[in-house]
């Protein structure tokens, strides 16, 4: 599942293709509940693309009158750039842009069709606190509403209405890097502790961004290019055996319907 280091790769990837390019055609490749019906997305040909940009998760592709191209990635979404027309699997909708005389196009693909593909003109698109660029009352905002929960601390960070961009590999790793208990209850944690995992939260997401993402062994990631990220040579704990720190060996269980990773020794439990 694409997280925020993946959604940033791939929204810089479209910002630099798409921004002043024209769309000349739309075209249905297959079904999909969550796109837009190909007769509301037709009146967006020959507009020109202002800007793309992402609103945590959400990326948003920007044309003339307001309109709003607005997709998440959910579980298996993903976008291909291509110069003549290809097919790359699970296909659900095709693009054809022209910029400075050149013709590309752009694949939305989907193998669950959990993603989701939506024109609007009112782009309802709520802005969450994330790590990356948190302030201090957001951070209290964060504090408190962890305190106030009796739920683990691995479930709290990944709901995105308490801290937005952490998904279930970039939040493995910040615990691990700030040395606290994943089943720790949210309303047993210190102001302190609380600060050193959204500090950590954003060297972690840091790091993702700049290595491009993870891509785990099914490649479900790639940014639009088909390049894998490499993010997931530099896991702290994720999908490890052994952990880099201590060199014991990691335990795995599942918290909260989600494989969680941490080694004891360096926890101390």
């Amino acid at each position: 599942m694409p997280e925020f280091p993946e959604v940033f790769t791939i929204t810089k990837n479209l910002q630099n293709q798409l921004k002043n390019a024209v769309l000349q055609e739309v075209e249905y490749l297959d079904y999909h509940p969550k796109i837009s019906q190909i007769s509301e997305l037709k009146q967006l040909e020959n507009s020109r693309v202002i800007d793309v940009y992402n609103i945590s998760k959400n990326i948003i592709i920007k044309f003339p009158n307001e309109n709003y191209l607005v997709s998440h990635l959910a579980m298996t979404g993903r976008y291909r750039y291509s110069n003549e027309k290809e097919l790359f699997g699970w296909d659900k909708i095709r693009f054809k842009f022209e910029k400075e005389g050149k013709i590309f196009f752009i694949n939305f693909t989907d193998t669950r069709k959990f993603g989701k593909l939506i024109l609007t003109k009112t782009l309802n698109v709520k802005p969450e606190i994330n790590p990356l660029n948190i302030n201090e009352d957001q951070i209290k905002k964060v504090i408190s509403k962890i305190q106030k929960s009796k739920k683990t601390i691995k479930e709290l960070m990944l709901d995105q209405n308490v801290i937005s961009g952490l998904g279930n590999i970039y939040c493995n790793d910040t615990l691990h890097l700030s040395k606290i208990n994943p089943e720790s209850a949210g309303d047993k944690l210190s102001d302190e502790q609380i600060r050193k995992i959204i500090s950590n939260a954003k060297i972690i997401l840091e790091l993702g961004i700049e290595k491009g993402g993870s891509s785990l062994y099914d490649k479900m990631y790639t940014d639009i290019y088909g390049n894998e990220g490499n993010y997931q040579d530099f896991f702290q704990v994720y999908n490890l055996k052994i952990c880099k720190d201590c060199g014991k060996e990691i335990t795995k269980k599942m918290l909260g319907g989600r494989g969680t990773y941490y080694c004891k020794n360096c926890l101390q439990l």
